[in-house]
């Protein structure tokens, strides 16, 4: 399609859309969220050190004293160690004999190790599996959010772009009574023609005059309406200043019956509505994953190496094993089934959705079909039409008819016009409606 130079594109239209609409810019953000959100799950794994100094002296002599320092750190892999280091002195002449050091204390690394419960995952892993499924929830929210944008964009873009055609129509219906008008009153100033026609050549110019200044309005209108959808990259309003890209009928999109049925069933994966619910089903089989470990018995080992920091004591190590275990595991057991109750309802969400997608697209191709029927109806029409407009026309110069017919003539002429722009307008916000259903209305800013 040859496009002027001025004239705007949908495409640019779109990724003016696109790049400054504040809904455009606030899905944006959903990224920016999605990374806090993996970044909060990441500070469940920071290494937490801790520190206590307690000491007692009675008579300018320790009772106790005691000073600890650690640095513990879990892991996110299987089993979810948490590995320690740190310093450990206790002295003091009522320090218990258990838990006594040497003088200079002792260095110690250690390692908590589940070996039943929190095997698989974790509270801490379960946040993090969640997390990372963020930022693809955010690109099918930011998806969802812009294809809906353009959606609107699209239509009213279309309908800015038919007001300018049905104006540009109704100004040369009225230039031409114009001329006429002119050429009129010359000859019924000559006398060859009663002063009567001039009259109605210039009724004919006001009626016209009345038809360019509606077609004005209603693209001034349009005009409004299509602001609303451009802004600048910095968020402030954005005025269009440039013509609509012209309607051509041969350069419409058109589609086959193979690329049809191939996106229609595409759509089921490239729909970001269909993507969501997916992705919340995942979020939701990780609770319940984390459900099921809490139904296990909770067993956990430790064990800490020793070593004296002067050297003067030798090394040891302390091995220990904490079980715990509800007996009826009530909350763990609701959790499980409450969760799995979520996801039959997702299932059912997924499959209305699909039918809803399905439903999308059915809609959007039975409007193409219609408007391409209306488009080949309206093309016959203008044909006679044109041919009538011509042929009274030159009967009337032959002075075969008279000026009433050809005023007639040319106002269906032109209704069909109108009516031949209205249908490929009507195809072409189909189109926008049926790259919308099947999830591509993004590649038109291409």
């Amino acid at each position: 399609m040859l496009v002027a130079q001025d004239s705007l594109t949908v495409a640019r239209f779109f990724r003016i859309v696109l790049d400054g609409h504040p809904v455009s810019r606030s899905a944006i953000l959903e990224q920016v969220a999605a990374q806090a959100d993996i970044q909060n799950a990441r500070g469940a794994f920071d290494p937490t050190v801790k520190a206590s100094y307690d000491v007692k002296q009675e008579s300018s002599k320790d009772k106790f004293n005691n000073l600890d320092a650690s640095v513990e750190m879990p892991l996110a892999t299987m089993f979810g160690p948490r590995i320690s280091a740190g310093y450990d002195r206790n002295i003091g002449s009522n320090t218990n004999p258990e838990g006594a050091t040497p003088t200079a204390g002792y260095g110690f690394a250690g390692i908590k190790l589940p070996v039943w419960q929190n095997v698989l995952t974790d509270r801490r892993r379960t946040a993090m599996d969640k997390a990372e499924l963020r930022p693809a929830i955010a690109n099918a929210i930011q998806a969802q959010e812009q294809n809906t944008l353009l959606r609107s964009a699209g239509q009213q873009y279309w309908s800015w772009a038919e007001a300018f055609a049905q104006l540009r129509i109704a100004q040369n219906v009225f230039d031409l009574a114009v001329q006429r008008s002119d050429f009129i009153a010359r000859r019924a100033k000559a006398g060859e023609i009663a002063p009567l026609d001039s009259i109605e050549a210039l009724q004919e110019i006001e009626r016209r005059r009345g038809d360019v200044l509606r077609a004005q309005r209603a693209l001034e209108q349009a005009g409004i309406d299509l602001n609303v959808f451009s802004w600048t990259s910095t968020g402030d309003p954005l005025a269009i200043t440039q013509n609509p890209q012209a309607i051509i009928a041969d350069n419409l999109p058109r589609l086959d019956s193979a690329r049809v049925r191939a996106e229609r069933q595409a759509a089921l994966q490239v729909r970001p509505e269909l993507q969501r619910i997916e992705l919340n089903a995942q979020s939701i089989n990780f609770d319940i994953n984390l459900a099921r470990e809490a139904q296990k018995p909770m067993v956990e080992t430790e064990f800490k190496w020793l070593q004296s920091v002067d050297g003067n004591a030798p090394s040891s190590y302390k091995v220990g094993l904490n079980v715990s275990y509800p007996i009826f595991v009530r909350s763990a057991t609701a959790q499980t089934e409450l969760l799995s109750i979520n996801l039959d309802r997702i299932a059912l969400q997924r499959t209305q959705t699909q039918r809803v997608v399905l439903a999308d697209v059915d809609n959007a191709i039975s409007a193409l079909q219609r408007a391409s029927d209306r488009i080949r109806a309206a093309e016959r029409e203008t044909y006679y039409a044109v041919q009538m407009e011509v042929g009274e026309r030159k009967r009337f110069e032959a002075g075969e008819t008279s000026l009433l017919f050809v005023n007639l003539r040319e106002r269906a002429a032109a209704e069909a016009r109108v009516r031949l722009v209205g249908a490929q307008a009507d195809y072409l916000r189909a189109y926008i409606t049926y790259r919308w259903a099947i999830g591509t209305i993004r590649d038109l800013a291409q």
